[in-house]
């Protein structure tokens, strides 16, 4: 029970502000514990689902496949984030797949009952749409860099998006580099070299998921 409840307190600080007794209450009565195993599918683009996600540990990969099967990352999901919120729009349906990266506990909240509450609290309402239009940023800057930039400018923008999140110059690669080639948009062999040509630059140094950003 204590893990629902630090997970629970997790997510009210963030939403709701300093966790009180009665709010931890509420949230606690429409939510449920999820454990994901690494490379487990949580659902399947198309599935029907009530309940959206916030993240307490682990690693989530959110993804489109066409009729070839080809992976399309949309983005990697971090302890702190909820995703699958567009359920909370009435819509009942999940629009991606997601798949854990690595073992996943997450907190399951039922989207149609999490309505009600933030009816009643309005500014739950305005944190999750600051929330939600960070993330269109951030998707916006993705298809820019997919559609404009070359694979260096693009894995630098990654990159980038990471010391600010950190305000760090060395920063943990959130996932395999295998699955971030795939995000970028490059097969794995090719930012392999990207990562030997930009450490011979001596624009950053490569420690395993370790990378400080020298320039």
């Amino acid at each position: 029970m204590s893990k629902k409840v630090d997970s629970v307190k997790m997510f009210v600080k963030i939403f709701f502000g300093e966790p009180d007794e009665e709010t931890i209450k509420i949230i606690s009565d429409i939510s449920h514990l999820v454990d994901v195993s690494k490379r487990e599918m949580l659902f399947f683009e198309g599935d029907e689902g009530r309940c959206l996600f916030f993240m307490t540990s682990g690693s989530i990969k959110l993804f489109k496949t066409n009729d070839e099967g080809k992976e399309a990352i949309i983005r990697f999901v971090e302890p702190g984030d909820i995703f699958a919120e567009i359920l909370l729009f009435l819509k009942n349906r999940y629009p991606v797949n997601a798949m854990a990266i690595e073992p996943s506990k997450l907190l399951a909240i039922d989207a149609a009952k999490l309505f009600t509450v933030i009816k009643a609290h309005p500014e739950v309402a305005m944190k999750l749409i600051g929330k939600m239009a960070a993330k269109s940023a951030y998707l916006v800057k993705l298809v820019e860099n997919l559609t404009l930039a070359d694979v260096r400018e693009r894995f630098m923008s990654y990159l980038e998006h990471l010391r600010e999140s950190t305000g760090a110059d060395t920063v943990t690669l959130p996932v395999p580099k295998g699955e971030l080639s795939l995000l970028l948009g490059v097969s794995p062999e090719t930012f392999s070299r990207l990562l030997k040509k930009l450490a011979e630059e001596g624009v950053i140094e490569v420690e395993g998921k370790r990378i400080r950003v020298l320039v």
